[in-house]
């Protein structure tokens, strides 16, 4: 039995279950408390990522950061022959036009009109997931793509999980390839290491 599997299969479908107006209004609730962070007021630049499904709503939040003078680079599932495939972040200035339906169908910058930008720039990162903890544990769709690409970034860049409270965890199942996020941030709360007994 894959413990990871299901656990992951278990908050998929609780996630399913939320309708398109719970995911609006929960999403624009965690979106008000990641923007009142200081470190959100102090970020040059950001790398957020275009949500799908039933994922916490990340396009108002781009378009706040655009809006608030802030650089935003966004993340391509990158296919390159004989190698892992893996996450290139890309600037962006622009979510409707520079943007094109990519892995899956997900909307990711258009490599054709845009520059990628080397993650150690970014002052603050706000990372998706399946299901997180209140350790900051984080479990993803099981491709690894962020346990890759969170080690590319600063060791001053904020790493802010997002997530819908019905997504926290007791306890997410981890190996040695999981990487912690700095903070998890719902619509209720926000939650820290150590901060949890």
């Amino acid at each position: 039995m894959d413990i990871k599997k299901d656990f992951r299969k278990k908050y998929i479908e609780r996630r399913n279950h939320l309708t398109a107006e719970e995911v609006c209004r929960k999403s624009a609730e965690i979106f008000s408390r990641v923007c009142s962070l200081k470190e959100y007021g102090c970020a040059a630049v950001v790398i957020a990522y275009m949500s799908f499904g039933n994922e916490v709503m990340t396009r108002p939040f781009i378009e706040k950061c655009l809006r608030d003078g802030k650089r935003v680079a966004l993340p391509r599932v990158m296919v390159c022959p004989g190698r892992e495939r893996h996450l290139a972040v890309y600037e962006i200035s622009d979510v409707t036009k520079d943007l094109i339906p990519g892995f899956k169908g997900i909307l990711e910058p258009d490599p054709s009109v845009l520059e990628p930008m080397e993650p150690e720039e970014a002052d603050l990162a706000v990372i998706p997931g399946v299901t997180f903890d209140r350790h900051c544990n984080r479990m993803g769709f099981g491709a690894g793509y962020y346990d890759r690409f969170l080690p590319k970034l600063s060791a001053g860049c904020l790493k802010a999980g997002v997530c819908f409270d019905m997504q926290l965890a007791e306890r997410v199942p981890t190996d040695g390839s999981d990487i912690r996020v700095d903070m998890v941030v719902t619509e209720s709360e926000i939650w820290k290491p150590g901060q949890y007994q």
